[in-house]
């Protein structure tokens, strides 16, 4: 894999920048805020389509204008791929590889991999262990497509819980003879025997329908994901 150039145009301090690298090891230098973490920052985009600053989209955008461009080459197996990234303060940002619109940043995830480090990422040491989760997540996203497609739908499966506990917590209407059916089917669709679509309703919550006409809770689960552990050898 090799970076061959690197393109901005009204993105954070550069109104335009032209650049095109040699294989190897690159060196930027230059007195301080002048924009060589800017640059950094603009391959990491590319590479993950998110900020190492965890900023949003619109204050990458240089001040004063409404868009901004980042384009970048990047040569894989012999094959040249270009990125364009199409970023506006009132929309989300656009992509697209070769000129063809992709439509999930998941697409894009992949194509270039890097490995950030800066004064931000100290935390990684400092603050808990999400930080350190946060990392590994995004450097094995880069390396296995399968890791991204199974974290976005634990992600997506974790956020059903959470707010079905606090659904739970605000107003307890779950008997337990329908808790105990409620993880029987937990049981079963973790053991690959059964997806369930549905969760079906306890008695006391039909009860509750009839009475002040209220919406069924239903609980979707679309895949069984396990986490394991992932040891790295470099």
């Amino acid at each position: 894999m090799f970076i061959k150039s690197l393109r901005l145009a009204d993105y954070r301090n550069y109104e335009t920048l032209s650049l095109d690298f040699s294989e190897g090891t690159n060196i930027f230098y230059g007195d301080n805020a002048q924009g060589k973490t800017n640059i950094l920052e603009a391959l990491y985009l590319i590479a993950t389509t998110k900020s190492h600053r965890g900023v949003f989209d619109k204050d990458l955008i240089r001040f004063g204008c409404q868009e901004g461009h980042v384009r970048c080459v990047v040569i894989k197996n012999g094959i040249d791929y270009q990125v364009d990234l199409h970023l506006r303060k009132s929309r989300a940002k656009g992509i697209a590889i070769n000129g063809q619109r992709i439509r999930k940043a998941s697409e894009l995830i992949g194509l270039l991999h890097i490995v950030f480090f800066s004064p931000e990422d100290l935390s990684i040491v400092k603050d808990g262990p999400s930080q350190r989760r946060r990392f590994m997540d995004m450097e094995l996203c880069q390396l296995d497509e399968s890791y991204l497609y199974d974290l976005n739908h634990y992600n997506k499966v974790l956020e059903q819980r959470n707010k079905l506990l606090r659904q739970i917590a605000d107003k307890p209407v779950f008997s337990s003879s329908y808790g105990l059916k409620f993880v029987e089917k937990l049981e079963k669709t973790a053991a690959g025997e059964s997806t369930p679509e549905t969760v079906p309703a306890s008695k006391e919550q039909d009860e509750n329908k009839r009475k002040n006409k209220k919406k069924k809770v239903h609980i979707i689960t679309k895949r069984n994901i396990v986490i394991g552990t992932v040891i790295i050898v470099l």
